[in-house]
């Protein structure tokens, strides 16, 4: 994208449909729906009660954690969505000063369809800098597009600041080097009828045909890698490895 820095960010956000006005950090029953269940093995295994998102976007994560109670503190790369969370009230830096976090100080760290915005050189330092924020028995939850798959291709490819394409393995190897361990890999969960009646209808029928139909090709094609083969983003919960 051309043009100045501002410029481009403000045709980003307004090409990404990120509202600055009343609708920053809103919440919709779908939303509300969604992450509850994208949480739910975290909540099992530790209680969570402050939270550090990175890469907030429109601010719909952090508006999930207030309402759940939770001490939320977002990190964002654009100015204009740092100034719309200051003003709604939520605890802000820029990408550039999460060093000046605690450390130890968050029982999870979300970055939702952020580590594909990462330059390979720096995926190791980024979730280094991720497990230092951790504390004891807190976990790590990451989405992005899915590099295993051609499922993923239209959101890997679509947006012109994806820079890296990330597979398991390569994520294996990002964790490992960043003293993190890899809990959980799976698809995201699909949206249902708190969303739309399209999306329910959609997550009762075709869901599960594409789940089994996965899981067919990959002992078919890959039987000892921990692929996903279902679905176009994934999912990764990590954890400290120490």
């Amino acid at each position: 994208m051309s043009g100045p820095p501002d410029e481009r960010d403000r045709h980003y956000t307004e090409w990404k449909g990120w509202g600055l006005d009343a609708g920053f950090a809103a919440v919709t029953p779908g939303d509300r729906d969604l992450f509850t269940r994208e949480l739910r093995g975290i909540a099992k295994r530790v209680r969570i009660h402050d939270v550090l998102e990175i890469g907030y976007g429109n601010g719909t994560f952090l508006g999930y954690c207030r309402e759940r109670g939770w001490n939320v503190t977002g990190v964002e790369l654009l100015p204009e969505l740092r100034d719309a969370a200051t003003a709604t009230g939520f605890a802000v830096v820029a990408d550039d000063e999460v060093g000046s976090l605690p450390e130890r100080a968050f029982d999870l760290v979300a970055a939702f369809d952020v580590f594909e915005h990462i330059d390979p050189s720096e995926s190791v330092d980024f979730l280094r800098s991720i497990e230092r924020r951790l504390r004891p028995g807190g976990f790590v939850i990451l989405r992005y597009p899915n590099a295993d798959s051609a499922l993923g291709d239209p959101f890997q490819n679509g947006d012109p600041t994806h820079v890296n394409a990330i597979g398991t393995l390569k994520l294996d190897f990002y964790a490992q080097q960043a003293g993190l361990e890899v809990v959980e890999y799976r698809g995201t969960r699909r949206r249902g009828f708190r969303t739309s009646p399209i999306h329910g209808i959609h997550r009762l029928t075709a869901a599960p045909l594409a789940i089994a139909v996965g899981a067919i090709r990959r002992a078919i094609h890959f039987p000892d890698l921990r692929v996903v083969l279902s679905s176009g983003n994934v999912v990764a919960v990590l954890r400290s490895a120490s």
